[in-house]
Order: structure tokens, then C-alpha cells, then sequence
């Protein structure tokens, strides 16, 4: 019997799956799509603190990203520029691809194109029912990593993600695009922002995320006299994925893990979830690996896993929760005097000695403990 069957051919699915083969394990991973990669619904920007962490393939990098411009309402601007890179763009299609080829090496099998439908938990196994099998397919564990969109947690009792932002994408030619942009006002997205994210030279990624409506919402967007003159030619369709707002109820079960966006585990200030998903999928990889060793594979043997993830995790979640409720409340002119506050010195400085492209919670927390709520803006209750 197979030790681990993992759901979800992403990062997060392969880094597990490569942790655990690595340590000696039968994984087989399950992926319902014909390609690893495909189709693609990242921005593909990824802070640099997850390369070095996990020495990701530098070949899938796009560009190095140093700096990135908001454009608020009114004509309002803020610039933060970084000596050392922030983060790079980068292909996720080659990215999925080689974590795969690593997973592979360690030992882990592929199954692609095949569906899984349905997941019980038996005293000795977990029995999966994949679309096109009469008969299930058992392991000694089960690992989900399918993202925001699948429905396994809650056929497990685990519950089911509650809150939801919804990103929309174009990838399209463009001119003049040379550093990461991002776009406020609640004409574009209440509550939340629009992005250009250049990738190779002549092309960028075009979208946003909002709390409904996002295909009409990326069209107004596109339509945006700072967009139109530097568009070429025609703009594809675009690509739309949910992105969680909030933590799964659970995310053990006996036999069971869940990670990555499945869980929650992503940037509530940006919607990212490949560093956040890793640096899960590592905790999950030593946890189960430990319990398949031991042959003790109960929920209480399993729970150190989402008290480390947690313990690490849950306030950089919760303290973007909290930024989301009180950005959803502003007005462009409130919106404005934000963007201006920002330029003077000391939030600049503020800034400057906290930002970090993965870790926002400290900063998040000065500003809306500091300057603003110090401001004149009638906005000081967070829930």
C-alpha cells in the first residue's frame, strides 16, 4: 500500500511529495489536469525570501522585481524602491514543472489527467474514488493540496474555506512596462486593488482581485486611459481563481493533512500563496513523515502540524483580515489622504525599516496602531 497520496500537482503538492520521498516514503501524487502547470492562474510574483529558503529553479525567473509603484485616486502616487530584489516574476507553468521533476527524483509517482471525486477515511487507509476507476485507490495517508476550488475537506468532516476573493487575469503585449504596478479606488475594486505585472520584455500580466463581479471589473480596468496607450494589439480571455480570505476550521484529520490554499495558508494582504503553501508544506512533510514512521497516524499525532503552521502563520493572516475589513470601509478620498500620508517622512521611513515582501503583519500593525490611527479619518475600529 501506497504511504502518501497527495492531491494536487502545485508546489505546495510537490514540495510535500518531495519531502516525503525523500525521507523513504511510497508518495504518489494525483493531478486533474493533463499538464503539471496548466492552466496558469498566478500572477507568478514570488517573494526572493522563498528562493533562498527553498532554492526554487531560477530558470522559471521572468524578472527581478526591486520596486513597485500604487497609484491611488486623484492622482495620488506612492514609490517604494529596494536596493536588493523583492521578489521575481516567474513563469509558474516551468516553476510547477521542475518542483515536480524534483518531487520526482526524490522518489515520488505522478498520476496526471485523472480527477479525484470523492475521499473516506478507513480504519487502515484513506480510500480515494477517482473519475474513470471502478474501484478506489488506497493509501496509509492523504495529503490535500488542491487549491481554493476543491470540495474534499468538507466530504472529511474538516469544513470548508468560508471567505473568498476572486482573481481575475489577462497576459497580454504591452509597451513601456518596466516595474510592478498596482492600482487603488473602489471604482476599480472596493476594498481591494488592480495590478501590471511585467513579465518578459514587451508582455505583462493585467488583473485584479475583487469580492464579486471580476470580469467586469478587469474590462473597466483595461479600459483605463494610464492602460490603453501602452496595450498592443488584442487582449486575450481572461483567467479567473478564487483566493481565500480565512483559514479552513481544520486542517487535520486522522491520516489526513490539508495545505497550501486549500488550508487558507495564503498573504491575506496580496492573495500569494506559494511561500506561505512551502513553508506549510515543509512543516506537513516532517510531521506526517515522523507519524508514518511511528505507524501512529491519529489526528492527536498529526495536530502538531497545524499548531506549527498556525504558530507561524496566523498573525501575518489575521493582521491582513484585519487591513481587508478596514480597506473595504475607505472611500477614495480617505483612500487619498492615505496615499499622501504615506509619502511624507516618517511613514517613509516607517516603511522602509519594516516592509517585507512576504512578512506584512509588523508593518500592518504599526501603521493602523501609529500614524493611522492618529490621522483625522473617522476609521478607528478595525472589526
Amino acid at each position: 500500500m501506497l504511504d502518501a497520496i497527495i492531491v494536487g500537482a502545485g508546489p505546495v503538492g510537490c514540495h510535500v511529495a518531495a519531502g516525503l520521498a525523500g525521507r523513504g516514503h511510497q508518495v504518489l501524487v494525483i493531478e486533474e489536469h493533463d499538464q503539471i502547470g496548466l492552466p496558469a492562474r498566478c500572477t507568478g510574483l514570488i517573494g526572493e525570501q522563498a528562493f533562498a529558503r527553498f532554492d526554487l529553479p531560477g530558470a522559471a525567473t521572468q524578472r527581478i522585481v526591486k520596486s513597485i509603484r500604487i497609484y491611488g485616486p486623484d492622482g495620488t502616487w506612492f514609490h517604494h524602491r529596494s536596493e536588493r530584489p523583492l521578489a521575481r516574476v516567474v513563469s509558474r507553468p516551468q516553476l510547477d514543472a521542475a518542483l515536480a521533476a524534483r518531487a520526482a527524483a526524490a522518489g515520488a509517482g505522478f498520476l496526471l489527467g485523472r480527477k479525484v471525486l470523492g475521499a473516506q477515511i478507513e480504519p487502515k487507509a484513506v480510500a480515494l474514488t477517482l473519475a474513470g476507476s471502478e474501484h478506489p485507490l488506497r493509501a496509509r495517508s492523504l495529503v490535500i493540496a488542491t487549491g481554493a476550488r476543491g470540495n474534499l475537506t468538507e466530504q472529511l468532516g474538516l469544513g470548508r474555506l468560508c471567505g473568498y476573493l476572486f482573481g481575475v487575469q489577462v497576459e497580454t503585449e504591452v509597451r513601456e512596462v518596466e516595474e510592478v504596478e498596482v492600482y487603488l479606488g473602489r471604482e476599480l475594486s472596493p476594498g481591494s486593488f488592480a495590478w501590471v505585472v511585467p513579465t518578459i520584455p514587451g508582455r505583462a500580466r493585467i488583473g485584479l482581485s475583487a469580492y464579486g463581479h471580476p470580469r467586469e471589473r478587469l474590462a473597466l480596468f483595461l479600459r483605463d486611459r494610464r492602460l490603453q496607450l501602452r496595450l498592443v494589439g488584442p487582449v486575450p480571455p481572461p483567467t479567473v481563481a478564487p483566493i481565500p480570505l480565512g483559514t479552513l476550521p481544520a486542517t487535520v484529520a486522522d491520516r489526513v493533512l490539508v495545505v497550501g490554499e486549500a488550508a487558507g495558508q495564503v498573504k491575506t494582504t496580496t492573495g500569494g500563496g506559494v511561500y506561505y503553501g512551502l513553508l506549510a508544506a515543509e512543516i506537513a512533510a516532517e510531521v506526517l513523515g515522523q507519524a508514518l514512521a511511528a505507524g501512529n497516524l491519529g489526528r492527536a499525532s498529526l495536530a502538531r502540524y497545524e499548531a506549527t503552521w498556525r504558530q507561524l502563520l496566523g498573525r501575518e493572516i489575521e493582521y491582513g483580515l484585519r487591513l481587508r475589513r478596514l480597506a473595504r470601509r475607505l472611500d477614495d478620498a480617505t483612500l487619498a489622504f492615505f496615499l499622501n500620508l504615506a509619502n511624507r517622512d516618517g511613514i517613509k521611513y516607517l516603511v522602509g525599516r519594516l516592509a517585507s515582501f512576504d512578512w506584512h503583519a509588523s508593518l500592518v500593525a504599526a501603521l493602523l496602531d501609529g500614524p493611522l490611527r492618529r490621522s483625522a479619518v473617522a476609521v478607528s475600529s478595525l472589526d
